[in-house]
């Protein structure tokens, strides 16, 4: 299939110099004069890069790669920003907007190939990823192997270049300590590791998603407040802090069950109410129970914003993200994984209107 790019500049011969470069890597081309052209092309036309330079009038480079990461059918378009030397103090605000990298003009052949296809790769295998987690879905057979692929052609990689540019920052503090001085460069140097920190996390957060299925050691009678003890404790700096009150019933049965990973579901389920609760401080969380035809109801409760009736069917699609609250967009994708693995069942409850409540039932034998 034939890469496309977007290029968005203002000066006709930037973006011819641009078009002449990348034709002969056999790109598929369409080019913008404006930050409102662009956004115009992409109504119709969704690219595997866009190259937008930072300084124009009307909407800026900046602005309108804001507009364009806000909606979510491109979330992984890579943005590069094309700037003159003068423009690259401005370069934090077009990361924070959503841009990954940037090329100083006047452009080289060299510098603009080897971006755009790091770009497009990068693009690539996200897609691949997204591919391979929605096919998990309908084909467990292929689980296995996306795992595989996730933990070894991902992660490993990118836990070596977070190591590697370690190294590379201690060797500039020490042979070229005047470079770290530079506040603005040392700004964007520092962004490198907290990228790929970030990539590693999402890496295990698809590894947790992609094995909830599967239950890891075998299942045995234990006391759910046992298993609770431990999560309620992870979340005792937030209680501190006054950000939420957990309040647990401490009836609650025996049930068979993978204590891993019904912490797992547990831990999500608190979690998504205290990132979801708003601008409330404290949150309050209710965990209880109940015994109903042969099988348990546990029940995770807040006082918060709650979750419109339209979302409450879809809430537990993977990647399927209801606000602007940071995310992967698959703990509770997960938590159903886990819970229908376990032979149960995990539901909104449309009736309670305090918040929300989620329900998750268990077989009692």
């Amino acid at each position: 299939m034939q890469e496309k790019v977007l290029i968005v500049d203002d000066q006709e011969n930037n973006r011819l110099v641009i078009e002449d470069i990348l034709r002969k890597l056999k790109y598929e081309i369409k080019s913008a004069a404006s930050g409102e052209e662009a956004l115009t092309i992409l109504k119709n036309w969704i690219p595997d890069l866009i190259l937008m330079d930072q300084m124009m009038p009307g909407l800026s480079g900046i602005e309108t790669t804001a507009k364009i990461k806000a909606q979510g059918t491109f979330n992984h378009i890579p943005i590069v920003m094309v700037t003159a030397k003068n423009e690259v103090d401005t370069l934090s605000a077009a990361f924070e907007a959503g841009a990954v990298d940037y090329i100083i003009k006047p452009v080289e052949r060299i510098t603009l190939t080897a971006r755009a296809r790091s770009a497009i790769r990068t693009k690539q295998a996200f897609d691949q990823i997204k591919a391979l987690t929605e096919d998990l879905k309908a084909q467990k057979r292929e689980l296995s192997k996306f795992t595989h692929m996730v933990s070894h052609d991902l992660k490993s990689p990118v836990a070596s270049a977070a190591s590697l540019f370690d190294f590379f920052l201690l060797r500039l503090e020490e042979d070229y300590p005047h470079v770290m001085k530079d506040l603005g460069l040392e700004e964007l140097l520092l962004r490198i590791p907290e990228a790929l920190t970030k990539m590693l996390k999402f890496i295990d957060t698809m590894l947790n998603y992609a094995s909830a299925g599967k239950i890891i050691g075998e299942t045995k009678p234990v006391f759910m407040n046992e298993v609770l003890k431990e999560v309620i404790l992870n979340f005792d700096h937030l209680v501190q802090d006054g950000i939420v009150t957990i309040d647990q019933d401490p009836s609650m049965p025996k049930v068979s069950c993978d204590p891993i990973k019904m912490r797992q579901v547990w831990q999500n389920l608190i979690n998504n109410a205290i990132k979801h609760r708003g601008e409330q401080n404290a949150v309050s969380i209710e965990l209880g129970w109940k015994e109903e035809n042969e099988a348990f109801h546990f029940w995770v409760q807040d006082d918060g914003p709650g979750i419109e009736p339209e979302d409450q069917k879809k809430i537990f699609e993977p990647f399927l993200r209801m606000s602007d609250v940071e995310g992967s967009g698959i703990g509770l994708a997960t938590v159903h994984q886990i819970i229908i693995a376990h032979r149960g069942n995990i539901w909104v409850d449309p009736e309670y209107q305090r918040g929300a409540r989620f329900i998750f039932r268990l077989p009692s034998q």
